[in-house]
């Protein structure tokens, strides 16, 4: 048997806010285009959930809403969630725009 283990979820403190969201974005990984969605949201990276499965240390190019893409590498995986922080952390304020327009 030899099922797959899921990379383990850091156990350290977060770099800053994570807020629960539910928008849908659209991810690219090398030249492919998936559709995905964003579980959470920090202004240094996010929890994505979506059709592929990811791979620890690959770097994926996610478009947030009205913002262009942004580089973000994965952190962990588990099954088709994965952890990835942004090379470039978002602004605090684009971050609450962020979260207030997709606030339910």
């Amino acid at each position: 048997m030899s099922a797959e283990m899921p990379e383990q979820r850091p156990q350290q403190e977060r770099q800053s806010e994570r807020r629960p969201l539910m928008v849908r974005v659209q991810y690219r990984r090398t030249i492919v285009r998936l559709a995905a969605q964003i579980l959470d949201l920090s202004c240094h990276g996010l929890r994505l959930a979506g059709m592929e499965r990811l791979r620890v240390g690959e770097c994926v190019w996610i478009t947030l809403p009205g913002l262009p893409p942004r580089q973000a590498k994965v952190v962990w995986v588990d099954r088709f969630e994965a952890g990835c922080a942004f090379v470039e952390p978002l602004h605090q304020a684009v971050f609450d725009a962020i979260v207030a327009g997709h606030m339910h």
